[in-house]
């Protein structure tokens, strides 16, 4: 395929990238199309998959089909921008379609935006402050976990990426609308209850977001940093015990990696 793209990348780690898809491109997958929809079309006076083009594409949506285009061409495309330039996205793109209106008479302009994985700084003043924590002997191991988990955060600084911001935080608004749904309450009265308003619960789950992905990355860096590494043992055992979580086999390796920097955490002097 044809294609021509620019890629802007940010410092946050974000990135934009500006694709042009060609006409010429453009009509030919709209024929591939065209032929899909033509096998399992029906139409009084023609057999199933038998009817001509011509009389398939009088009976359908034109804007549809030229939708199922992009829905073809798009994906492919981005999948070779992402290895030609060795990119990790961690978030769907968000898609904006630059033409006013998408024909396959011109040209299609797109820009499409993602993220990689943020990246943490943390302070010296971590350890610093553990190791002062870890010298009261009084404090049982949840209550220290706890403050350990909150000087993570404290110290450790990430410029969170707009895209990635948004996705998650829309992401949890959707689930949160998914369980009300299931209880027979709808947004407005959950936000009622809690004497909030939607502005204020956006901001809410930013911060929470944010501190997520803080505390995430830096357990990860950490990890890194102190060679904690998770062995494959491990993950089985997890999986034996639990073979539900196979489905999952990222959280599970998570879950381990945290586990080993909590530890860790919280034995040194």
């Amino acid at each position: 395929m044809k294609t021509n793209h620019q890629l802007k990348q940010l410092k946050d780690k974000s990135f934009v990238i500006e694709l042009t898809l060609k006409a010429d491109d453009i009509k030919k997958e709209y024929q591939h199309v065209l032929a899909e929809i033509q096998a399992t079309f029906e139409k009084k006076g023609f057999r199933k998959g038998k009817a001509p083009l011509d009389v398939v594409e009088q009976n359908i949506s034109p804007q549809a089909v030229i939708e199922e285009v992009l829905n073809h061409l798009l994906p492919k495309e981005y999948k070779s921008i992402i290895e030609e330039h060795q990119l990790k996205p961690v978030t769907e793109p968000t898609i904006k379609i630059k033409n006013e209106k998408l024909s396959l008479d011109s040209d299609w302009n797109l820009e499409l935006e993602s993220s990689e994985l943020p990246e943490v700084k943390i302070s010296p003043k971590l350890l610093v402050e553990i190791k002062s924590l870890n010298k009261d002997k009084k404090i049982d191991k949840k209550a220290k976990t706890d403050q350990i988990i909150s000087l993570i955060v404290k110290h450790s600084q990430i410029e969170m990426p707009a895209i990635l911001m948004t996705n998650d935080v829309n992401r949890r608004l959707s689930e949160l609308v998914d369980q009300l749904q299931l209880a027979k309450l709808t947004l407005d009265q959950y936000l009622k209850n809690k004497k909030t308003t939607l502005v204020k619960y956006r901001e809410e789950l930013e911060k929470q977001v944010k501190n997520d992905w803080t505390l995430n990355l830096a357990i990860n860096q950490i990890a890194i940093d102190q060679k904690l590494k998770v062995e494959e043992k491990e993950i089985k055992d997890i999986f034996t015990k639990s073979p539900e979580l196979k489905n999952d086999p990222n959280l599970v390796y998570y879950l381990l990696t945290q586990q080993k920097v909590l530890d860790y955490l919280q034995n040194i002097l």
